[in-house]
């Protein structure tokens, strides 16, 4: 957050920030006026990346002269120490979606063997690793990939998984001989929607005329919220409906006759963090 009075009153302008994340620099030039405040956000921190620092600087000019603050450290594990800290027995859900999140953060590391000398939860005292969710609930699937069918569809489901590298993504695969004016469209049962452009597509070069689409709308509490995927050419649609959501595929690891444990436990935490975010919002 910046205060907006710099710019409201003493005269800087043009502001943005410089976000460095192992090396890698990001330009965020666009934010959110909350009346005292600019809010710049930074949102390319991947799970396992918790416990790393983001070093931020603002950038504005002042009578055409170009100027910068200082730098700050800041990380997820930063806020979360410091809120945890702070946290009392009235903040029950707020305490467990933090811990929760550092253990989902320090099991991403494990699965990814990203730093793991240093784990997202390690500092957590015994009191703090209380705050867990303790207990394991069995998980349920909405998959279909027949949910509405239309007639002679001319694009059709493959399959869908989830990315779990960067953040949590849905996979989709599809299967069409020209891809030109096609998209996809995802929807919430509440009616809230996203398009997917073909341009997005990314085509499977191990399986010709297969094409992986990716969505990422969802928030952490939405785990189990159900989606509804329809690819659309123009506004015509041309491929059965779909549903599907995270939980789904969870449902489908964790019942595998031979389940991958280290991808398994991932889920377990990953699932847990998802029901506190739910149970926090609502």
């Amino acid at each position: 957050m910046v205060k907006s009075a710099l710019f409201n009153e003493a005269g800087y302008e043009n502001p943005y920030m410089t976000y460095v994340l192992n090396g890698k620099e990001t330009i965020v030039s666009e934010y959110v006026d909350a009346g005292e405040n600019y809010v710049f956000s930074f949102r390319n921190i991947a799970p396992n990346q918790m416990n790393d620092m983001i070093t931020a600087t603002l950038h504005a000019k002042y009578k055409g002269v170009d100027c910068q603050s200082a730098s700050r450290d800041y990380g997820v594990i930063t806020y979360c120490s410091s809120m945890l800290s702070k946290s009392t027995d009235a903040q029950g859900e707020f305490r467990t979606l933090l811990v929760d999140l550092l253990n989902y953060g320090a099991q991403s590391q494990l699965y990814t063997g990203y730093r793991t000398e240093s784990l997202a939860n390690a500092t957590l005292t015994s009191v703090q690793k209380s705050w867990a969710t303790q207990t394991d609930r069995s998980w349920t699937t909405v998959q279909d990939i027949a949910y509405k069918t239309i007639n002679n569809p001319s694009v059709s489901w493959k399959g869908a998984g989830l990315m779990l590298t960067d953040r949590v993504e849905i996979r989709l695969s599809i299967a069409a001989d020209d891809i030109t004016n096609l998209r996809v469209k995802a929807e919430l049962a509440n009616g809230t929607s996203w398009f997917i452009p073909a341009t997005e597509f990314k085509p499977d070069e191990a399986k010709p005329g297969r094409y992986n689409v990716d969505f990422n709308g969802l928030n952490s509490g939405q785990m189990s919220e159900p989606v509804y995927f329809t690819v659309y050419k123009g506004g015509t649609v041309v491929s059965n409906t779909v549903r599907y959501s995270v939980e789904s595929y969870a449902y489908a690891q964790a019942n595998k006759a031979a389940p991958d444990t280290s991808l398994l436990a991932l889920l377990k935490v990953m699932m847990k963090y998802g029901d506190a975010a739910y149970n926090y919002v609502n």
